[in-house]
């Protein structure tokens, strides 16, 4: 078991003590954090990358993305020079099937395939219901995803992937469904325990052209004043049938909510105005003005003192993404900020902050578990990134992508400043091993970091650790588990392959300590 234990002097805090009439010194105590990546044993996940997941308890429900072919020659990273309608996705690299695993235990995942999820719902629903679930079979097969569980719902918007798998020639699209699954019961109904599946909540699907994107981010904002709760498609874009035409970016967030009428299998969707910095961000020309044209970049969860109401509200922080209009061979990445507030509007009347300021320099552009933890004693959001793509600004990154990476990057907001800004640290040059330097295997880029069950998150979003409650009487606190994504065997692999990039298995223990020095 290898275990990289780094080092960074983040979230600060001093306290003066010892006071003494004989000993006018005085000793600044500063707490200290450490975040520890431990490589568990787990040998029995399945290799997933760019994947659906939700939880129950200590379960995962694993689907959709891609994986390995027996060989191992068709998962990581698809080909970047290939033909999107043929050849850049291989068939056998798209996930089959629904799988139930505890990272606890690690036995053997249970899983079905979604040939036989269907013919289980034909066996169980009326005709009506089962004609409905066939025509949504995309959301079990497609490439990432929009994904939010909020309780024990698990929401999905958009994905990519073929027009038809039997004939993948015939080009790939990207989705226009809207779902929710019912986690309990879809974990029930991969065990074989037909009993424990509550029927009107196992699924329910809508369409919408508004919410069509691959990789971008779905967020809940809820509360007791909020009747139904807001979600917030966040960034990505929509492929279009090629790489080369049609594509287009959403260019701006999309609220909308989501209920059901007297068919618990129908969703009905309503969107709110787009929260962008164009005034139509569905026309074509928006790709090369609006900031929010970005996708795979990371976007977390935050919170944001307004300076209307004087209340910490929850938001939503983008950081870096890719990639910036104009030629699409520079592959240039973004490196600055938006800050989207929805519950409050900046002095110049608008629900984001555009932080210019901001340079993530081509660290970590790319999707990458993350966490975020608050500190509300010092008024510091702390934002963490480990590993993806985007290995920094020594190369030319004119003629390629920025390259995969194990940097752990640490970014921290006063957010009760205004106007909003952040700075970050690189913090690890080598996460995810022990050596001091940058070097493959390459892990995080579309990995997920599972949450742990006993954290104690803050009042004001129950996504954001609460550091104050959670080290109250702990010096150290289990943040969760890193699992799937790709791991690439060098920089930049430009395709999969044993030597290039394939989808991963593996599961890292993610561990925030709190250290005090004097």
């Amino acid at each position: 078991m290898k275990k990289s234990i780094l080092y960074f002097s983040v979230l600060t805090l001093s306290f003066l003590m010892f006071y003494s009439c004989n000993n006018p010194k005085k000793a600044t105590l500063t707490p200290e954090y450490v975040v520890s990546i431990e490589a568990e044993p787990n040998r029995n996940a399945p290799s997933l990358q760019s994947f659906i997941h939700g939880t129950s308890g200590s379960e995962w429900l694993l689907f959709a993305g891609r994986t390995n072919s027996i060989d191992s020659l068709n998962g990581g990273l698809h080909n970047l020079n290939g033909n999107y309608a043929n050849t850049s996705f291989t068939k056998v690299s798209f996930n089959e099937n629904i799988y139930v695993y505890d990272p606890i235990i690690d036995a053997v995942p249970t899983s079905i395939s979604i040939s036989k999820m269907t013919t289980i719902i034909s066996e169980h629903f009326d005709k009506e219901n089962t004609a409905l679930f066939k025509k949504f079979l995309s959301v079990f097969k497609n490439t990432n995803a929009n994904v939010k569980q909020v309780d024990e719902f698990l929401y999905i918007t958009g994905g990519y992937g073929a027009i038809n798998f039997k004939e993948p020639t015939k080009g790939y699209i990207t989705y226009d469904h809207v779902a929710r699954i019912h986690v309990p019961s879809m974990i029930q109904l991969v065990k074989g325990n037909y009993e424990g599946i509550e029927k009107s909540k196992l699924f329910a699907f809508a369409r919408n052209e508004s919410l069509v994107s691959t990789g971008g981010e779905l967020y809940y904002i809820g509360g007791k004043t909020i009747k139904y709760g807001s979600f917030y498609l966040v960034g990505g874009h929509n492929f279009g049938n090629t790489a080369a035409g049609g594509q287009k970016y959403v260019d701006a967030v999309y609220p909308f909510s989501i209920k059901t009428g007297k068919n618990p299998h129908v969703l009905k969707v309503s969107l709110s105005a787009a929260i962008s910095d164009v005034s139509d961000p569905k026309g074509v020309a928006s790709d090369n003005t609006s900031i929010f044209r970005r996708r795979d970049g990371p976007i977390l969860p935050s919170i944001y003192r307004s300076p209307v109401s004087n209340k910490v509200l929850p938001g939503i922080a983008i950081y870096a993404g890719v990639f910036k209009p104009g030629d699409d061979s520079n592959l240039q990445a973004w490196n600055d900020a938006i800050y989207v507030h929805p519950q409050w509007a900046n002095k110049e009347s608008k629900l984001f902050t555009y932080d210019k300021t901001y340079n993530q320099k081509n660290y970590n552009v790319y999707a990458s578990p993350n966490f975020v933890a608050y500190d509300s004693i010092s008024g510091i959001s702390h934002s963490y990134l480990l590993g993806g793509i985007g290995d920094g600004p020594e190369k030319d990154y004119n003629d390629e992508l920025s390259g995969f990476t194990n940097t752990g990057m640490h970014i921290k907001t006063d957010i009760n400043k205004y106007p909003l800004k952040s700075e970050n640290k690189i913090f690890s040059k080598n996460l995810f091993s022990e050596n001091s330097k940058n070097k493959p295997p390459f892990y995080g880029a579309e990995a997920i970091l599972f949450p742990s069950t006993n954290i104690s998150y803050s009042k004001y979003s129950d996504e954001i650790i609460d550091i104050n409650t959670s080290f109250k009487n702990t010096n150290s606190i289990d943040v969760g588990y890193i699992f799937g994504g790709i791991e690439a065997f060098k920089s930049n692999p430009g395709t999969y392959g044993k030597r290039n990039s394939r989808a991963s298995n593996k599961i890292w223990k993610v561990t925030l300590t709190k250290q005090i020095t004097e």
